[in-house]
């Protein structure tokens, strides 16, 4: 199978999913050619481009260059037998279907996750029913409507998607997404430290992620006020960085240790391997319980107890006891009792451990993941 990658998606540090769906179909034999023309080098850089007028102007402007690009390339990249449109290309793929008239191919966008229910019900950065939320909306339904297949993260996502855009639901296929490591880490053992007879190091509890509603980082901090006893690295930035950074000082949060950057893969991986907890997500919104988002999936692939949220996205993928921890988003009391059920019940790390590495292998692991994703292809290629 021949596959064009296409688009202006994201790729690096806190980017992974085209990565690791290229790379999984690459596994599973097929051909993978990208097309590619960046539009933002970061998350901060979508906020600039939307914040005034002159950087809607630039963005414009450097849209205008992208998709120069991208015709040019289409056309140079030759015959495929599918044109995949990466995340986030709800945009991206208009230009597809319109380069398709002089080459038609299946087109299949990777949607994810939704725009529209991001930016309105989920971060509120547009009111419902207003005039920008009417045209987000129509812009994505049309977009799920001009691809021949669309590719979600969760099976809760795609019947979100299928129910609110009333797109029919077998044009959906739920994808994972993965994780870019590639072995379990050796995890962290507690050891005897001082003189004064033994005393274990502090269990720690590590997060990474972009500080945003969906992610809950105050949900964290409220059970990191309640245990003195455990320490919590917070490791990212987002929307919500200089609050989470003003709370943790003016609580005086001995136990928290803040590091408001996006991490490198080499330095992920090293805190990863210090862990002895790995955090997933505990917003409250709906968007929150229908995603498994890549951190849960990092820590899974490096043989971490993962401990995250509860929900129907989760439970997709993960068994309360098995292979992670779910715990209840409305209480952080809830997180709490996991983290010290994890340092003091015997067996319960390495039995997690254990269904975290099975799972990854079977489940998501770069073979997995890439069979699933080409059959998904195939079905329509045949078409």
């Amino acid at each position: 199978m021949k596959v064009l990658w296409f688009g202006t998606f994201s790729v690096g540090t806190g980017y992974p999913r085209n990565t690791v769906l290229m790379d999984a179909l690459r596994a599973a034999g097929a051909t993978v050619k990208t097309c590619h023309a960046p539009l933002f080098r970061g998350a901060a850089d979508k906020v600039a481009a939307a914040s005034t007028c002159t950087g809607l102007v630039r963005f414009g402007l450097r849209g205008l260059r992208a998709w120069t690009r991208l015709a040019l390339g289409f056309f140079l990249a030759g015959p495929r037998d599918v044109v995949v449109v990466g995340y986030t290309g709800h945009l991206d793929v208009y230009l597809a279907r319109l380069l398709s008239i002089f080459w038609r191919r299946p087109l299949v966008l990777d949607a994810f996750l939704s725009p529209y229910d991001t930016v309105v019900a989920d971060r509120r950065l547009l009111r419902e029913g207003s005039l920008g939320a009417r045209a987000l909306f129509r812009l994505e339904k049309t977009a799920l409507r001009v691809a021949d297949l669309v590719l979600t993260d969760t099976q809760a996502s795609a019947e979100f998607m299928a129910e609110t855009f009333r797109v029919p639901r077998e044009r959906f296929a739920p994808i994972p997404v993965g994780s870019l490591v590639r072995e379990p880490v050796h995890a962290r053992v507690p050891v005897a430290v001082g003189g004064g007879g033994a005393r274990e190091r502090p269990f720690r509890a590590f997060f990474c992620g972009s500080f945003v509603p969906l992610q809950g980082v105050s949900y964290i901090l409220d059970a990191a006020a309640q245990a003195p006893d455990l320490q919590f690295e917070i490791a990212g930035d987002g929307p919500d960085g200089p609050a989470v950074a003003r709370e943790v000082e003016e609580r005086a949060m001995e136990n928290v240790r803040l590091d408001r950057r996006f991490l490198p893969r080499a330095d992920m991986e090293e805190r990863l391997a210090e862990a002895d907890a790995v955090l997933g997500v505990f917003g409250s919104t709906p968007k929150s319980r229908r995603v498994i988002p890549c951190k849960v999936y990092d820590g899974l692939a490096a043989g971490l107890p993962v401990v995250t949220g509860d929900g129907a996205g989760p439970a997709e993928l993960l068994t309360d006891g098995t292979n992670a921890l779910l715990v209840d988003r409305s209480r952080p009391a809830s997180l709490v009792a996991a983290l010290r059920r994890l340092r003091d019940e015997p067996g319960l790390a390495e039995k997690l451990r254990a269904g975290a590495r099975r799972l990854a292998r079977e489940r998501f692991g770069p073979d997995a993941l890439g069979m699933r994703l080409k059959a998904a292809l195939a079905k329509v290629v045949r078409r």
